[in-house]
C-alpha cells in the first residue's frame, strides 16, 4: 500500500520496489535454521519480547531512511526479528495444548492474523491520507502499535511446563537440525507454501500500483480489496480447521482450495469492476482458509522433540519467507521485461499449483508420536 508512495518519493525503479517488497524475507531465509536452532533453548516469552522491540526499532529506521539502501536495510532487518520469533511461537503452542488442538490454536492465529493484517490494509491508506501522503509518519505510527503490542506481552505472557514433554531426551548439537529436517512431510508442506505464497507476495507489492495505473482504482479501494481477503481468510482458516481436524479430509481441501485460489487471483488480475474484485477477493480468502492445515504439519511429525519442534517450525515458516521475497522480485523482474505488469500478476498467478501438489502427497497424523524419552 505504501509503496507508490515510497517510490516516488525515493524514484525507485520496478525492480528497486520488487527488491523492497522482499527485503524482509532474505534474513528468513538466510537466518532461519541457525536462527533457530541458537534461540530454541530460550525463554519463549523473553525471546518473543526481545524480537517485538527489534521489530519496532527497524519501523523507526525505515521511517527515517534518507536513501534506498538504509530503508532497504530497515526492510532486512524487520525480516529477521519476525523470523527469530517463529521458535518461541512453536515451543508455546507445544507447552499450552495438546497434539489435537494445535490445529485449531492455528486457525485461531489465522484469524487474528486476518485481523491485524487486513485492519493494517484498510488502515494504511486512510492513515496515508490523513497524514498528506507522508509514508514516513505512516510508518512511525505503525512503530508506535508495534511498541504497545510489546508492552502487553512483556504484561501478560506466560510460559508453563509440558508433562509430556519433561522426561523426553534433548537432541544436542547439530543432530537438532538433522532430525528436525529430515521428515519427508516437513519438504512436501514447504513446497505448498513456497508457490501460494510467492503469488501472495507479489499481489501485495504491486496489485494496488496496477489496480492504480489501469483502472484508476483508488490505493484506499485496493486495499479495501485485498483486506477482504486476508479478513476471509483468517476467518475462514478457523472453519476449514474444524473441519479438515473433524472429517480427516486434509488434502482434498488442500487441493480444492489451491485450484480456487489460482482461478481467484487470475480474475483479480483481469477485471477492473469493482464489485467482481470484491467478490474474486472474498474467495481468494477462502482459498487462503488452508493455512492453518499446512502450518500444523511440524507439530505431528514422527517422534518431533521440543527443539526440534522450534527448528521444524521455523523452517515452515522460512519456506513462506521463501516464496513471499520470490514474489515481487520476479514480478518486478517480468514487468522490466514484458514491460506489462498485468501479464506480470497474470503469470505469477499459477505459482499457486505446488499447493495442490502438496495437498497430493503430504500424509497427515492427527496425532503426534510420543518422542524417545
Amino acid at each position: 500500500i505504501l509503496l507508490p508512495a515510497i517510490s516516488a518519493d525515493l524514484d525507485l525503479s520496478p525492480s528497486q520496489q520488487g527488491l523492497l517488497g522482499s527485503a524482509s524475507h532474505w534474513g528468513n531465509i538466510a537466518l532461519a535454521i541457525p536462527l533457530s536452532w541458537a534461540t530454541s533453548r530460550l525463554s519463549p516469552k523473553w525471546l518473543t519480547a526481545a524480537t517485538l522491540t527489534m521489530a519496532t526499532g527497524c519501523l523507526f529506521l525505515q521511517s527515517f531512511a534518507p536513501v534506498f539502501i538504509v530503508l532497504l536495510l530497515g526492510r532486512l532487518l524487520f525480516g529477521i526479528s519476525n523470523i527469530a520469533q517463529m521458535p518461541a511461537r512453536a515451543l508455546l503452542t507445544r507447552q499450552w495444548f495438546p497434539p489435537k488442538e494445535v490445529i485449531l490454536v492455528n486457525g485461531a492465529s489465522n484469524v487474528l492474523f486476518g485481523v491485524v493484517v487486513g485492519g493494517g490494509l484498510v488502515a494504511a491508506p486512510v492513515i496515508l491520507d490523513l497524514t498528506d501522503g507522508d509514508w514516513r509518519l505512516t510508518l512511525r505510527i505503525f512503530g508506535f502499535y508495534f511498541a504497545g503490542i510489546t508492552a502487553l506481552w512483556v504484561i501478560l505472557g506466560r510460559e508453563r511446563t509440558n508433562e509430556a514433554d519433561q522426561n523426553v531426551a534433548a537432541s544436542q548439537g547439530l543432530d537438532v537440525i538433522k532430525r528436525a529436517l529430515g521428515h519427508r512431510d516437513l519438504w512436501i508442506g514447504g513446497l505448498g507454501f513456497v508457490g501460494s505464497t510467492l503469488s501472495f507476495g507479489a499481489f501485495l507489492a504491486f496489485y494496488p500500483t496496477l489496480m492504480l495505473e489501469d483502472f484508476g482504482i483508488s490505493l484506499r479501494l485496493s486495499g479495501a480489496i485485498l483486506a477482504l481477503g486476508v479478513l476471509v481468510g483468517g476467518i475462514g482458516g478457523m472453519v476449514i480447521a474444524w473441519a479438515a481436524s473433524t472429517s480427516g479430509r486434509e488434502r482434498l481441501f488442500l487441493q480444492v482450495l489451491g485450484i480456487l485460489m489460482i482461478g481467484s487471483n487470475v480474475g483479480m488480475v483481469l477485471t477492473g469492476s469493482v464489485p467482481a474484485l470484491f467478490i474474486l477477493s472474498f474467495f481468494n480468502g477462502v482459498a487462503w482458509a488452508f493455512f492453518p492445515i499446512l502450518i500444523t504439519v511440524p507439530f505431528h511429525l514422527p517422534g518431533i522433540r521440543p527443539r526440534e519442534l522450534a527448528v521444524a517450525f521455523t523452517f515452515t515458516m522460512m519456506m513462506t519467507s521463501v516464496g513471499t521475497s520470490m514474489g515481487p522480485l520476479i514480478t518486478g523482474f517480468l514487468q522490466e521485461a514484458f514491460d506489462d505488469l498485468k501479464l506480470a500478476l497474470f503469470l505469477i498467478s499459477f505459482t499457486s499449483i505446488t499447493l495442490v501438489i502438496a495437498g497430493g502427497a503430504l500424509r497427515f497424523n492427527p496425532q503426534r508420536q510420543p518422542a524417545e524419552s
